[in-house]
């Protein structure tokens, strides 16, 4: 079996153009099964535009900030869980 390799880049602010750049040099390396840009609704769609034609469109993926911090809460409610119930042995 081989790695999965993602890149994420997070964008909050300011110019797109080094998030595309860094997200193109990514998707040239062979490894790289996807790379994802993180941001806001707003900026994300900014980074769609401008991306267009540079990043090759099957290889991009978004997520919206929002949507991480929702996703990061809900595993960490699943870890509480699982320690609360000792269901994984100390040593992991």
């Amino acid at each position: 079996m081989g790695k999965a390799i993602f890149v994420f880049e997070v964008q909050s602010k300011g110019s797109i153009d080094s998030l595309v750049l860094n997200l193109k040099k990514a998707q040239n390396n062979a490894a790289v099964q996807a790379v994802v840009a993180v941001a806001d609704e707003e900026q994300l769609a900014k980074i769609i535009r401008e991306s267009r034609g540079v990043i090759d469109e099957k290889d991009l993926r978004t997520w919206d900030s929002s949507e991480v911090l929702a996703v990061y809460d809900a595993l960490a409610r699943a870890h509480e869980s699982i320690n609360k119930l000792a269901l994984v042995p100390e040593s992991f």
